[in-house]
């Protein structure tokens, strides 16, 4: 059989005729070759044989094309190829993680591997790696000089920096959610899957086109993703969760703060990124069929609109104008975007929109939201009402402008996460209790789960897609709130919480808190070139003082970045991720381009799509021509098609053998070691809603020190604008009607009918009825064959049955505990007068004493203590046994 998985241990040698890769698997037994010749620099000529060596096997090609030498000589380090006999081998890279691919600028082509790399997060049978090191070697000849052009795309091609943000795992198809990874598995037949990643969040695709164009098997590569990876282990007194924290930012129409706005003819959005929280029970199973997994997904991204800002027009302080470039009367391009959505998430999208109705200085937000919810009511007038998009308008800056109590923003965004998570609801691998359908918490009259096509898992249907103008500081703290809502309904779900609520002050909720600041200051980093400007505690009004020097400080360095360095930062994103490709492209060369409008928005695209059948699909407009039309089923996770390349398959088998390491002894110094790194990520929580010890100083920096003016506000801030004007409550959060209908139905539409309130029963006080807790009534009374049978058991044993006895003794209410009541000492009844407060030890016979005395074949006497026991089990019974 062929290697399982991915090659794991990649060693690079070179000669002057080509390079050899030899790569491993995890274990080091079996070992896979691939050529790579050097004699045309202008070409990439590959060669894979199509068997696993072994590691005799690949000594001895080693040493042939050594020319029988066993000795290899290794490289300095900086490339050099100094002191390498004629012909011999000279190891260029040793034990690289894989390989991110190749690329070629105007003359030969380059060769990148993965040479350092330290683990972020682990689930399941899963680890993520993050980039540390690449090497770049060139494949041209040894005497090959570079031109000066071909020095300067090098250069500009290497300032993206590959060591800061960039995550692959072996195991795990990283580019997709769990819920994704889980259904398009093979679980009847060993968990065996096939990863096919999902392009939109690949950043090296574009460096493993030449290599798969030549056939190269799939088991070489590794498909990062940029954007975030966290990982935080909370323990508690009775369990042990792993919250990992994945951002993944899109490929597509990448780029930088003002360079890249709105949406391209596809539908492609700026500083598109899709965030999922996966929580696991770490006391469960590794595998996620057999295990406790939870996830949810939301999708943060730019209005997918055709509109820009130009940063020439900003001047020394403030924001850029926003110009609408095209105003589309049909929305093809928000059309193609929730196209995509509603095949990647299905029904229900929710829009989140938090731009601004209303500015005092300009009213450039206001345009963009105008045109915003015209494109969403054109869309929505061609779909049935269940199928519609959800628009919410919410105004976080005037909202907390506004809010007279503390946190007012987060409690609105938890009311609306409350509605929106039971409409989609969540993944689970691991079934919904049915007491939880009964939970007595308002939002679940509404929760109505979703089964997988298997009925394996719960799915999560629909996404919520959340955005501002930048889609950082608000967008955030936006999705904060709404995950912390989902954070609960998952712990509850696992059976930790009662109800579904999570303390705004209790220690989880600083731990996500946390975990989404880093995520919000990452995913700022990289769009804008600084920190998030607000971070969830100023919409918290705790730490004002840090807050307003956080707020100096990131705009500075945002202004600085925005200015001097995102024109360059956009070159080398446009060319590293292909979409300018040298003397292909155009013949101009990058750095002469006047603007990259023309690399993102060709002349020859064309929106052919049906104005009227916006949400159909290519393959579903042929089945309609056909005359074979059905409607779209939104709740598909299916994988991109792409070319059968020699895939890479994996089973459950193989995780569990590659994660346990079952082909070696375990190493105590690496045990520890992995001990330790989970020390380092766990935090220990008394309860979920405990809440962390406080001191005096932090009463300190909650207190609101003087407010800044207007006008200083104003020129400072680039999230917030004071407009200056009262705000109502009811003009913050403004729903259409497809929310009210959708998301909001009425009592009468409810899935779940309202939790039943039980009157006063005696002996069910405090406890839940069976129907309550186990989805099934209560029996009144058994049935008559149980009855006889039971009548013909007591007959056999001869003992006097009363039932009246039971009608008699039976307590009437808990209260009875506390009364004595009167036995009957003449016979020996039944059914004794116990209860959940008292039982009797029933009585024996004399007739089953003498079966058990007869039936014990003792060859010695009772010990004193066994005779004490039997006493004192029936005082009335003596048992004397001759030796």
């Amino acid at each position: 059989t062929r290697m399982p998985g991915r090659v794991r241990r990649i060693t690079v040698y070179e000669t002057p005729q080509r390079f050899y890769l030899v790569g491993s698997d995890n274990s080091g037994t079996r070992f896979n070759l691939l050529k790579i010749d050097r004699l045309d620099s202008k070409a990439l000529l590959t060669g894979e044989p199509e068997n696993d060596y072994s590691k005799s096997d690949i000594m001895q090609i080693l040493s042939t094309v050594n020319e029988g030498s066993s000795i290899v000589c290794k490289s300095s380090g900086s490339g050099s190829k100094k002191g390498r006999p004629n012909g011999g081998l000279l190891e260029r890279v040793y034990n690289a993680f894989g390989v991110l691919g190749v690329v070629r600028f105007t003359e030969g082509y380059y060769l990148i591997v993965i040479t350092k790399a330290t683990v972020m997060a682990t689930f399941g049978y899963h680890t993520i790696y993050k980039i540390a090191e690449v090497a770049m070697m060139s494949l041209a000849s040894d005497d090959h000089v570079p031109s000066a052009e071909e020095q300067r795309y090098l250069k500009q091609f290497q300032s993206v920096d590959l060591s800061t943000d960039f995550y692959f795992s072996y195991t795990y198809d990283l580019s997709r959610s769990l819920q994704e990874n889980a259904v398009n598995t093979n679980w009847d037949n060993n968990g065996d899957r096939t990863i096919r990643a999902d392009n939109k969040f690949v950043w090296n695709k574009f460096l493993l086109e030449p290599l798969r164009s030549n056939l190269v098997s799939e088991r070489w590569f590794v498909e990062c993703v940029h954007g975030f990876v966290r990982q935080q282990i909370i323990e508690l007194p009775c369990s042990k969760f792993s919250l990992v924290l994945i951002g993944r930012r899109s490929s597509d129409y990448a780029g930088t703060r003002f360079l890249k706005r709105g949406a391209n003819l596809k539908g492609d959005v700026a500083n598109d990124v899709e965030t999922e929280q996966i929580v696991w029970d770490m006391n469960s199973a590794a595998s996620i069929d057999k295990g406790r997994f939870s996830a949810f997904v939301q999708r943060r991204g730019s209005v997918p609109l055709r509109w820009s800002q130009d940063p020439s027009t900003r001047g020394v302080v403030g924001k850029p104008l926003i110009l609408i470039g095209i105003h589309e009367p049909h929305a093809q391009t928000a059309a193609a975007h929730f196209r995509d959505l509603k095949q990647k998430y299905g029904d229900p999208i929710v829009v989140m929109n938090l731009v601004k109705k209303r500015e005092k200085r300009r009213g450039d937000e206001n345009l963009l939201h105008e045109q915003f919810i015209k494109s969403v009511r054109y869309l929505n007038q061609f779909l049935p009402l269940r199928n519609q998009i959800c628009y919410i308008s919410f105004d976080v800056a005037r909202c907390n402008k506004s809010s007279s109590t503390i946190s007012n923003v987060i409690t609105k965004l938890e009311e609306l996460g409350d509605k929106i998570v039971c409409k989609s609801g969540w993944f689970q691998s691991f079934p919904l209790p049915h007491c939880r359908t009964k939970w007595p918490h308002r939002s679940f009259s509404s929760f109505s789960p979703s089964f997988s096509s298997c009925g394996r898992f719960l799915i999560q249907n629909g996404v919520c897609r959340t955005n501002c103008v930048d889609c950082l500081d608000r967008t955030n703290v936006a999705q904060f709130g709404i995950g912390k809502v989902a954070l609960a309904f998952q712990l509850c779900a696992f059976g930790v919480l009662d109800e579904p609520l999570i303390e705004l002050s209790s220690e989880i909720s600083r731990v996500y808190e946390d975990l989404f600041d880093e995520h919000g200051d990452t995913m700022a980093w990289q769009y804008a070139g600084s920190q998030l400007v607000h971070s969830v505690k100023h919409y918290k009004k705790m730490g004002a003082f840090q807050e307003r020097s956080r707020d100096i400080i990131q705009n500075l360095s945002r202004y600085y970045s925005n200015t001097f360095s995102d024109y360059d930062k956009q070159a080398a994103l446009n060319l590293f991720l292909g979409v300018y490709r040298p003397q292909i492209t155009s013949n101009l060369h990058l750095w002469d381009l006047p603007s990259d409008f023309y690399l993102h928005f060709k002349p020859t695209e064309k929106v052919t799509k049906d104005y009227c059948l916006w949400w159909t699909t290519e393959e579903e407009d042929r089945e309609l021509m056909d005359g074979d039309y059905v409607i779209v089923n939104s709740q598909r996770n299916r994988p991109s098609v792409s070319s059968d390349y020699r895939v890479v398959r994996i089973a459950t088998d193989d995780d569990f053998r590659e994660y346990y390491r079952t082909f070696e002894m375990t190493s105590l110094d690496l045990r520890l070691k992995q001990l330790a790194l989970v020390d380092c990520k766990t935090v220990n929580v008394a309860g979920v809603n405990e809440e962390p010890p406080s001191g005096q100083l932090m009463k300190l920096f909650k207190s609101d020190p003087k407010p800044m003016s207007k006008k200083k506000k104003a020129e400072m801030s680039d999230d917030e604008d004071d407009d200056g004007e009262e705000t109502r409550d009811d003009t913050i959060v403004q729903m259409d009607e497809v929310y009210e209908k959708v998301i909001e139905p009425k009592a009468e539409e409810s899935i779940f009918p309202q939790s039943t309130v039980y009157q006063y029963v005696p002996l069910s006080l405090g406890m839940q009825s069976p129907l309550e807790t186990y989805g099934m009534s209560d029996r009144s009374a058994p049935s008559q064959s149980a009855l006889r049978l039971y009548e013909n058991y007591a007959a056999a044993s001869s003992i006097n049955v009363n039932p009246e006895d039971w009608s008699k003794l039976k307590p009437k209410d808990l209260l009875e505990k506390f009364k004595e009541t009167s036995r009957i000492v003449d016979k020996y009844p039944l059914f004794t007068a116990d209860n959940i407060c008292h039982t009797e030890i029933p009585a024996v016979t004399n007739r089953w004493r003498r079966f058990y005395e007869e039936s014990c074949s003792l060859d010695k006497p009772l010990s004193a203590a066994d005779q004490k026991t039997f006493n004192a089990y029936d005082p009335k019974s003596q048992i004397l046994r001759s030796p």
